[in-house]
């Protein structure tokens, strides 16, 4: 309020200033500012700095008047140049914590970030998909700014107690949703109120103590991994089957190099040829023409690993299969969709 009325009332000066211009110099017959418009077009060019000459006051109360708005130009031409850079910074502070939102649909959401939050966005934006992330640190929107590509990723700054602000991430339109904090109790605690306000979402979890496994089940996760249970089973499998567990590994990371492979799903759609044919037709077709293995399918939200003969391929199945990075995209094109859900 005191700046408006301070605003206001320098306006008011300088409109003042221009009437006592025209007034002095309309008096004088040598003056060339005869009219309130000569005046003012006086006091816009010497505002603006461009200083054309043709207009100037010729009478002593004239000049001192002049000299007061050429003064005061300076102090406008100075507060409008500092109003204007402090409303861009502050648009442009606010487009960088996500304050406008974003536009992503079909993508996945990041919420928390650390060095595994890290890997994991690696490997999901190396795979062509969009990734929001979530951060209650403004320092992590430069590391993630300096990371990947502003196309693939959104960064919406965020208190986590603030449910209501991830409506900026589009969660209703997500696929899935990655709680990554370093505490269990705290990401029970968000999921849980993460799942009153949208019910529908479709959460990730990991945690720390497998034994709250279960209790995050209980609250509605689907997907609950227990980092050390994964790790313990890798590494049981390095020292037991050690070529098993390289390849494993491989295979669950994303293809970058056309020469890796790894396991894709691709959903079957009415225009795709495996709709209604039999597992194995398309298991021969995709090693035939594509090189690529198929090891399993989702029907009806079941997976099938190792199917039956005569088990047919529907529209909304998934097939999962082992592929190379060099016939990926020629797989996306056959399925005519991306690789994922």
């Amino acid at each position: 309020m005191k700046k408006r009325l301070s605003i206001f009332i320098a306006f008011l000066i300088y409109v003042i200033a221009i009437l006592g211009i025209k007034y002095f110099e309309g008096q004088s017959p040598d003056s060339n500012i005869k009219t309130v418009g000569d005046a003012f077009w006086y006091a816009i060019v010497t505002l603006t700095t461009v200083g054309y000459g043709d207009f100037y006051p010729v009478t002593f109360a004239g000049k001192i008047i002049g000299l007061l708005v050429i003064i005061g130009s300076l102090g406008i031409l100075g507060f409008v140049i500092g109003e204007v850079t402090v409303r861009f910074n502050q648009y442009m502070e606010k487009k960088k914590s996500g304050f406008w939102g974003s536009d992503f649909d079909n993508h996945y959401i990041i919420i928390g970030w650390n060095e595994f939050g890290q890997k994991v966005a690696s490997q999901i934006i190396q795979a062509g998909q969009k990734v929001a992330f979530v951060t209650n640190n403004k320092a992590d929107l430069d590391l993630i700014a300096d990371l990947y590509p502003s196309k693939n990723t959104f960064s919406l700054f965020a208190d986590y107690s603030n449910v209501e602000a991830l409506s900026k991430v589009n969660v209703e339109r997500s696929k899935r949703i990655f709680v990554n904090f370093d505490d269990d109790s705290e990401t029970l605690v968000f999921v849980i109120n993460l799942k009153k306000r949208y019910p529908e979402a479709n959460i990730v979890v990991t945690c720390l103590n497998p034994s709250l496994r279960e209790t995050f089940v209980n609250a509605g996760i689907v997907h609950v991994i227990a980092q050390s249970e994964v790790a313990s089973k890798l590494v049981a499998s390095y020292l037991f089957e050690p070529y098993v567990a390289t390849y494993t590994e491989d295979l669950i990371s994303t293809s970058v190099a056309d020469e890796d492979s790894d396991i894709q799903q691709y959903i079957i759609t009415e225009e795709c040829d495996f709709s209604g044919e039999e597992y194995m037709a398309a298991f021969m077709k995709l090693k035939l023409d594509y090189n690529a293995i198929l090891i399993g399918m989702v029907k009806e939200g079941r997976l099938m690993k190792n199917p039956p003969k005569g088990t047919m391929v529907a529209t909304g199945d998934y097939l999962i299969l082992i592929s190379s990075g060099e016939t990926k995209k020629n797989l996306e094109d056959f399925f005519g969709v991306k690789e994922g859900e």
